[in-house]
């Protein structure tokens, strides 16, 4: 992400992203909760994943494997969340950390799943390099196993935009085949396509290639990427306990 946010304050005139959302979001009156019911809306996740390149945008901030790992605490459609990943080579110098903190709110309806959101990004030596909102959406036909999506992202400071359109098609065996198409709609397109298995919902390897235009010459025009992740939740333990 830093050289997409720090980029973007020297281009004053991108394109302004759609509008996510209405102007009022009219929620539902939540219900009252007992103490037990209460315990049991809330969750804290976390996980870790070792990667061959930490790949964003049509970028490369590793230069090679990265480490990352996250928590992120959820009340009901509420969460907030800290990120964070390793990084090297002369595209991150002089940073060696990224983190970023972001919360927003993920309500569903039916097959429907929306994320709204905002991103703060850090670096462990440069510091502050500004923020993101977000919206997501997607949308599960669970009969034939397709889930499209749909993400945009605009940074007000640096006044810049990201899209991206994704697909995932559920395989057998707890495989799943995805890919997306990004742009920064001033010209830069990278897009990705991998296959992934999930096991017992907790860890996740993943295969995928990454390529781009190469409109911006700090672009890579292909690589492929192996992931391995280890995901997991309070209540995925308790579950387990019982």
């Amino acid at each position: 992400m830093k050289k997409i946010v720090i980029a973007g304050a020297a281009v004053m005139a991108l394109a302004t992203a759609p509008s996510f959302a209405a102007d009022a979001i009219y929620a539902p009156a939540q219900p009252s909760y007992t103490p037990e019911q209460a315990d049991l809306a809330i969750d804290l996740a976390f996980g870790v994943t070792a990667t061959t390149a930490y790949v964003s945008r049509g970028y490369d901030y590793s230069n090679g494997p990265a480490i990352q790992g996250y928590v992120e605490g959820s009340y009901e459609w509420v969460y907030i969340g800290v990120w964070a990943s390793s990084l090297s080579g002369p595209l991150s110098a002089p940073d060696t950390v990224e983190i970023d903190f972001y919360g927003g709110i993920r309500p569903t309806f039916g097959d429907l799943s929306l994320d709204i959101g905002y991103a703060r990004y850090y670096y462990n030596r440069t510091g502050d390099a500004g923020g993101e909102i977000y919206g997501k959406a997607s949308y599960a036909f669970t009969d034939v196993g397709l889930t499209p999506g749909v993400e945009l992202y605009w940074d007000p400071e640096n006044r810049t935009n990201y899209g991206v359109a994704s697909l995932a098609y559920a395989l057998p065996y707890d495989l799943e085949l995805s890919g997306g198409v990004g742009t920064t709609f001033r010209g830069n397109v990278d897009w990705n396509a991998g296959i992934s298995y999930t096991y017992a919902e907790t860890v996740t390897l993943d295969l995928r290639y990454y390529g781009s235009n190469r409109n911006d010459p700090d672009m890579f025009r292909n690589k492929f990427v192996a992931s391995i992740s280890l995901d997991s939740s309070i209540s995925a333990l308790r579950n387990m306990m019982r």
